[in-house]
């Protein structure tokens, strides 16, 4: 299943070569600046409304631009492992800046309307200081939906879709050699993937305390059909290796009970099919799998600051038989979300959110993989006119290969920061990032990378 569409480039090959992405980069950013200057000047002066700027109407399409330029420090850009001394393979740091334009469409009544539909494409520019190579535009498309008639029926769906140019990164860069000839081929190796997540839902109101629901979801990762990395063989042999596209589609049935006044429980039932296609012909086919299950979950405000969702469930996949004669095995587990929020003053709040659920390696789809995901964050204003605030986003990730109990990985991401609201459409914040991917079997590569940011945001 391949979406690619086209090959992204570096901005000197658009006009014929005549502007090179730092020029375009700095000359954005520059333009970026002296509008800000002047929307701060013609705001003061002439009293113009920010809505008449950042959020014009055309009859109930709402217009919102926004930009965003940011500057940040990598001290190590090619993910390279402590593990590796030598001045080849040391780590390389590098400062990065980033221009990201974009535009929002929303239809609706206004700006606040809970009934709307959102458009919204955000492409992003990198530009390297001294590694050009990594240099890279990437671009995110996304559309939402929400319309609901109170005691009826709800309908609401979301569009994800990413065209991006960039180094494996996590898991997709699991099978990464330790073997020095490899690692130089490989090293500097854009890879381009095109990813994909969408979901929709329709609840139907029967009663004042039942409901049914239909849910539909599909998620893809569709990887360029190029080698995405090599390893050394046996034989010495230096041989290319890809990661395989991987789409899961799948759709529920759902009872909804109004148990409590502000709890409402779930019963549903789940099926769908995984799908795999391979993006070098040497690698074989893999066999695709079809999962089903059932779930339980409770949806609400459990207490005047504590809200969210909890959710317990089974899911069992079966893998198909090919011709070449593999045989698809099948297996299951127990699945397992919560998702939680908790207010604990008026200005701080902090969220919890663990998921244990099955999918197929990317690595090798005819194995399945136990993932378990943890995410806490922390919002905090400080002062009295909440303009300032701080802020911890932080997430760790175990996959382990059924197949293979052995084989296990980790990869953990830390940010944290201060934001400063200047007003409600420019904020500018300054954020500490850690990364760190580990995995417990010989010939993986692995790494830690620090981060630091500064940026610039306009538009709602």
């Amino acid at each position: 299943m391949h979406f690619l569409i086209g090959k992204f480039r570096d901005c000197s090959d658009y006009g014929g070569g005549s502007i090179s992405m730092e020029n375009f980069i700095i000359k954005r950013g520059r333009i970026t600046s002296v509008l800000v200057l002047v929307l701060f000047q013609g705001l003061s002066i002439k009293a113009i409304e920010p809505e008449d700027i950042f959020a014009p109407s055309l009859g109930r399409v709402v217009i919102m631009p926004h930009a965003a330029i940011s500057s940040s420090y990598d001290d190590n850009v090619f993910l390279s492992s402590d593990e590796f001394i030598s001045d080849e393979f040391k780590k390389i740091d590098d400062f990065i800046t980033t221009f990201s334009p974009g535009i929002a469409l929303r239809y609706g009544e206004n700006i606040l309307d809970a009934n709307y539909i959102d458009f919204d494409y955000s492409p992003s520019f990198l530009q390297y200081t001294e590694n050009s190579q990594l240099n890279s535009d990437n671009h995110l498309l996304s559309f939402a939906i929400n319309y609901q008639k109170d005691g009826k029926f709800t309908f609401n769906g979301s569009d994800r879709i990413s065209l991006d140019n960039t180094l494996l990164r996590g898991r997709e860069r699991s099978l990464f050699t330790t073997s020095e000839l490899g690692r130089k081929k490989s090293r500097g190796l854009l890879v381009e993937k095109f990813s994909a997540q969408d979901q929709y839902r329709f609840e139907y109101v029967l009663s004042p305390k039942t409901s049914i629901y239909l849910a539909s979801s599909l998620d893809i990762l569709d990887f360029d059909e190029e080698p995405h990395y090599y390893y050394s063989n046996v034989f010495g042999d230096l041989t290319p290796y890809s990661l395989f596209d991987v789409s899961n589609w799948k759709n529920t049935i759902g009872f909804g009970w109004q148990a409590f006044s502000k709890v409402k429980l779930y019963g549903s039932f789940f099926s769908g099919i995984t799908s795999v296609e391979t993006n070098l012909k040497r690698m074989g086919l893999r066999p695709d799998s079809d999962f089903y299950g059932g779930h339980i979950s409770a949806n609400g405000d459990f207490s005047d600051k504590l809200s969210g969702n909890i959710l317990l469930g089974y899911q069992d996949r079966s893998f198909d038989n090919l011709s070449n004669g593999f045989q698809g095995g099948s297996h299951g587990l127990p699945i397992f979300e919560v998702s939680l929020n908790y207010k604990y003053t008026e200005k701080g709040d902090f969220s919890l959110q663990y998921r244990r659920s099955g999918n197929v390696s990317i690595q090798n789809p005819e194995w399945a993989t136990n993932a378990d995901f943890i995410a806490l964050n922390l919002h905090q204003k400080l002062g009295t006119t909440g303009k300032l605030r701080t802020f911890l986003i932080s997430s760790f990730l175990i996959d382990a290969f059924q197949a293979e109990e052995k084989f296990k990985y980790q990869y953990l991401s830390l940010d944290g920061g201060v934001t400063y609201n200047f007003n409600e459409w420019m904020k500018t914040s300054f954020t500490y990032g850690f990364d760190f991917f580990e995995a417990n079997t010989k010939g993986n590569i692995d790494y830690d990378v620090n981060r630091v940011m500064f940026s610039l945001s306009v538009g709602y």
